[in-house]
């Protein structure tokens, strides 16, 4: 999201967003493309977004609102990727 009157548009439990940050230090799951359901608000900049396998909070500027898809999204919807090793220095 690019600005934050876009947060108004957001129905908890329907609306649905993508993610334009790779989050996946937090997360194997949290790569860009991952599309999940924001489910809630934790602070004022951080929306609490349920994935098929994990529910995390993630701050607004991660990630756009899904034009036309409301609901869960399904587990085949989300990018494919093999997680790379990771060695103790990253």
């Amino acid at each position: 999201m690019k600005d934050r009157s876009e947060l108004e548009r957001v129905v908890y439990n329907q609306t649905r967003v993508i993610l334009v940050r790779d989050l996946s230090v937090m997360n194997p799951n949290l790569v860009p493309g991952a599309q999940g359901l924001i489910i809630g608000k934790i602070a004022n900049y951080t929306l609490k977004v349920a994935f098929p396998k994990v529910t995390v909070g993630i701050n607004w500027r991660d990630c756009d609102i899904v034009e036309g898809k409301t609901g869960m999204p399904t587990e085949a919807e989300q990018p494919k990727v093999i997680p790379q090793p990771r060695s103790i220095q990253e």
